[in-house]
């Protein structure tokens, strides 16, 4: 029997018994299986149907709920099904294949808006109001981006992170393009997902040839939603890989403070940092940017010139996160910040910024293995990503110690957050663009 059909008919069964859990959890064991399957993909993004064509943007609903997004790799037509991450459409889908997959979500999609409702009638505290916030501007629709961290090496020297050049103590390691194609396709085809970030320390090991081999070959056999996080490369670089098919950066700048950004990253000056955001910007490439968290000497005042910077970019995601110390950093002996300052600068960026994506990051959940990512997106936050890199390398990613997820297998990864996504009531359909 075809997974598509096998899971439709599960989907159709726990909704008829009243019990929506069932529907997610029965997704997280079929992705666990896919190995063994056909893919899958309705766990991370819901097709939906073009309604309005201007130029290369279409406008995609979504039971009702209204989307934007771009379509560069195809021509689109109102009555068209698609598929849609980050704003951008990913690929068509033939009418029957969304039909079943729409009518497998149609009554879960209604009930998990009412469980989101639920969670966001009370608004006593800044949190709360944040998260309804959330809610009336960008609705339950919830990115769950996949991560490939294909090299530990860099050529820079940032005081605050493992990957530092000078860090001796760390095991170094490079995947070959196969193996990061390899890891591609076992995300797209076998874990389902539709938009896989590929990051790396700044590492020139990986000239123009190679990262255009990677995202080229990626496009052709999966296309997917590509975002690059390589660092600071020439622009001509980001030129060619988006002409290959990449189509998103995510490059934090850490501080809107010029003097810290020197301090803590030696040799570098932020103006060239944000020169360069601008100008990935004006390439076409949707920007996700944001700032760290706990910098020593970092006020108040600077954090919300953060959050008004990232903004100031026109950025489609904020990404921002603790400084968690690494025992190899000239930062070792500095105390990670508490809880409440992520998620508390979590709200005021939802509430500063309402339309907003805003990702739970890593280092956050590492705060509270247990309940950060939830305690984030009841704050405000509406984006989650899962590390799929090959278990063999992920702890080797030492960017600080105990991170999120370390440890765990894939697949355990992936039925957490689709159970809390579950529980709180987020939908994997689009956030569209801004």
């Amino acid at each position: 029997m075809p997974i598509l059909t096998r899971l439709a008919q599960m989907f159709l069964i726990s909704i008829k018994s009243a019990k929506i859990c069932v529907l997610f959890l029965l997704c997280g064991k079929v992705l666990a299986e896919c190995h063994r399957s056909q893919v899958n993909n309705m766990c991370y993004s819901i097709p939906g149907k073009v309604v309005e064509v201007e130029k290369n943007f279409a406008t995609v609903d979504y039971f009702g709920q209204r989307k934007r997004a771009r379509s560069d790799f195809y021509e689109i037509s109102v009555g068209d099904y698609v598929y849609a991450q980050g704003g951008f459409v990913i690929r068509k889908v033939g009418e029957k294949e969304a039909q079943l997959a729409i009518e497998a979500w149609k009554d879960l999609f209604d009930e998990l808006a009412k469980t989101d409702i639920r969670l966001t009638e009370k608004k006593e505290n800044i949190r709360e109001i944040a998260n309804k916030l959330r809610r009336e501007h960008t609705g339950n629709s919830s990115c769950v981006h996949g991560i490939i961290e294909f090299s530990n090496h860099c050529r820079n020297n940032c005081l605050y992170c493992g990957l530092r050049k000078d860090n001796v103590n760390l095991s170094r390691y490079r995947m070959s393009i196969e193996d990061i194609v390899s890891a591609a396709d076992y995300a797209v085809n076998k874990l389902g997902f539709k938009a896989l970030v590929f990051q790396s320390g700044e590492d020139p090991f990986y000239d123009d040839e190679k990262l255009a081999a990677i995202v080229k070959t990626v496009m052709e056999k999966n296309p997917v939603l590509i975002v690059l996080s390589i660092g600071e490369r020439e622009i001509s670089t980001y030129k060619k890989l988006y002409d290959s098919g990449a189509r998103g950066v995510l490059m934090r700048f850490e501080t809107a403070n010029a003097s810290l950004y020197e301090k803590y990253r030696p040799g570098h000056h932020l103006e060239e940092r944000l020169s360069l955001l601008g100008r990935l910007k004006n390439i076409g490439y949707m920007i996700i940017s944001g700032f760290l968290l706990g910098l020593p000497g970092q006020s108040k005042k600077d954090i919300l010139e953060d959050i008004k910077t990232t903004a100031s970019m026109g950025v489609e995601m904020f990404s921002f996160g603790p400084l968690i110390p690494n025992p190899d950093t000239p930062l070792c002996g500095v105390n990670a910040p508490p809880i409440d300052l992520v998620l508390d600068t979590i709200a005021r960026t939802r509430i500063i910024y309402p339309d907003s994506r805003i990702l739970v990051t890593t280092a956050t959940e590492t705060l509270d293995r247990k309940n950060a990512a939830q305690k984030a997106l009841l704050s405000g936050a509406n984006s989650v990503m899962i590390n799929v890199t090959p278990e063999e390398y992920q702890s080797l990613y030492y960017l600080y110690p105990q991170r999120a997820a370390s440890g765990r297998k894939i697949a355990e990864r992936i039925s957490d957050v689709i159970e809390l996504l579950k529980s709180l009531g987020r939908a994997p359909s689009d956030i569209g663009l801004s």
